[in-house]
Parts: C-alpha cells; structure tokens; sequence
C-alpha cells in the first residue's frame, strides 16, 4: 500500500479526488514482467496507484485481484480501476477488504486457485497518513487510533494504557529500533499514572522529552521510530507479512513472480530470508529509488524492492 510516507474517492469524501504517487513505479512493472492473460494478485492495493498500471498490462484478458485491510482505502482503488477501465484498460478486477494474510482464500473466491503475479506494498498510505483521525501521524494532532482496518478492537490508545513497560520497551527497540526504547517506555508509563494517553500530539511530546538533546536533532523526526513501531504492534504487520509471503508462495504458479517494497530494515531482513530460502532471487540486492523519484516523492527514499520466482520443484 505503500509504504511508510504514506482525499478518499468514491464519495467519500466530497468530489476530491486523492493525490497518490506509488512507489517504484516502473521498477515494479518492469520486475512483474506482465503481459495480457495474466492473473495478478495486489496484496495491498492501497489506493490503487500500481494496480492501474497492472490491469493496462495484463488486458484485455488478465484478472486482477486486489486486497487491503482499510476499506475506506479500497473505495478509492475502486474508483481508479473503474476508471482506468472506461479509460481501456478492460482487464477484470475484484476487490476485497481483506488482509494479505488471507490471499489464498480471496484468490480462490474468485475461481483461481492459483496466480502469476503477486505484489506486496508495505507500510502505511500517504492517504492514512494524510488524515489526522486515522492517527498514523504526529505532524497533525490527531486521536491515537493507528488502525488499518478501523473495525480491528485494538487501538494505539487502548494498547499504551494496558501494555507493560517492559513489553513497551521491547516493541520499540525491536519494530522500531529505537535505541533510547527504555527510557521512552518509562516515560510514557509514568505519563499514564497521570492521565490518558489518547492523542497523537500527546504521544509525540512525550517521545521527545524522553531522549536527550543531542537524539531530538537527528534526520528523522525523534517520535519517527517509535510511532513507527507502536503502528506496526498494533497491527500485527510482521505477522502479516509471514503469513502473506508463505500464501503468496503457495498461490504462485511454477515460474511466477512475487514482489516485495519494504520500506525499513526490519521488513526488508524478513522479505529477503524469505526469497532466498524459498524462491529463485532476481534482485541480489534490493532495487531502491532514483535520485529523481527520491527528490519529487520523499516516501520512495526509503523504499527497498525485491523479487523471487517460484521454482519448479515447489509446484503444488
């Protein structure tokens, strides 16, 4: 979906229209090789920015199955597939609201059991994160939700009130690689005796007072990681994206490919041992953006893409 920078279409928020810019864009088209007739999976279709371009290739004859957990999102790929389709671009598409854990299941409600192409785009949308109420973001105060799908229980609030510190502490050094995870966690459990944490701004501040001078003037914003790592507890996204990588493994065809966009090192360390220990690897290193892109779309700078092929021998 998209990746870590990451207004909704179809109605859902008046007539405007989304400004989304997908990652490796030509990267991605060139890796998936697509051609007409192809069956094609987008594990996180997010607004639909690469699954335009992948129903142009692979029409008029190819289908394409698109997946996502924020439904709101999902409106919006929808609405430019719909399109892209009276446009010309006549490849059949389905859309589900539905993790990419759960591919193997979507493909076969469509009637394929398997497929030629998968692609998986991490992270969070620049849709999400571009709206404060959704909670991604601290660059605009905001309730501290961190949900992709907003049916899920579990909220970044509800969790930072339950959690122990310990366990707080672990998550951001871990997910987040954040150095000074023990000292945040502390402050933040000490902060909670006091009240509620419940916003985004609230978090951030805390974050901060947490770490030393010289840790607060770093590239990054200082809340970054930390945020970065609450996101991804919440919402279970290494655990998804095992689980997504093992289904797309099995739904692949002998000879189809997958494609991965990570866009941190502790995603990039999971895709890159699953490559090599179950596919043929195409990209011995990971592809990464061009300067150009880099310069004109900041949430590419980070972006990291790899791709394998399934063996023959690991046909099913």
């Amino acid at each position: 979906m998209n990746g870590d920078a990451q207004g909704n279409g179809g109605g859902a928020h008046g007539d405007r229209q989304p400004v989304h810019v997908p990652v490796l864009l030509d990267e991605v088209l060139t890796m998936l090789e697509l051609r007409s007739g192809l069956v094609v999976v987008d594990g996180t279709v997010g607004a639909g920015g690469h699954a335009v371009r992948i129903a142009r290739a692979i029409g008029p004859d190819g289908f394409l199955v698109g997946l996502d957990r924020d439904r709101e999102i999902l409106a919006v790929a929808r609405a430019a597939l719909a399109q892209a389709a009276a446009a010309g671009a006549r490849a059949g598409f389905s859309l589900h609201h539905s993790p990419h854990a759960n591919l193997r299941e979507v493909l076969a409600e469509t009637g394929h059991l398997r497929c030629d192409r998968v692609l998986l785009d991490l992270g969070v949308s620049s849709l999400q994160l571009d709206r404060p109420e959704r909670g991604f973001s601290f660059m605009a105060d905001g309730p501290l939700d961190m949900r992709m799908d907003a049916n899920a229980p579990l909220t970044a609030a509800r969790w930072l009130a339950e959690v122990s510190e310990r366990e707080l502490a672990d998550t951001l050094f871990q997910l987040g690689e954040e150095r000074f995870s023990r000292r945040i966690a502390r402050r933040i459990v000490a902060a909670r005796r006091r009240t509620r944490i419940t916003r985004t701004g609230q978090l951030k501040d805390l974050i901060v007072s947490a770490l030393p001078a010289p840790a607060r003037r770093g590239r990054i914003h200082a809340a970054t990681r930390s945020f970065q790592a609450i996101r991804m507890r919440i919402n279970d996204e290494l655990g998804e994206l095992e689980r997504g990588l093992d289904a797309a493994a099995a739904c692949l065809r002998p000879g189809g490919r997958l494609v991965v966009i990570s866009f941190h090192s502790v995603e990039d360390r999971v895709v890159k041992r699953f490559v090599r220990e179950h596919l043929q690897v195409v990209t011995k290193k990971p592809i990464t953006a061009t300067p150009s892109e880099a310069r004109h779309n900041p949430r590419a700078r980070s972006a990291k893409l790899r791709c394998g092929i399934k063996r023959e021998e690991e046909a099913a």
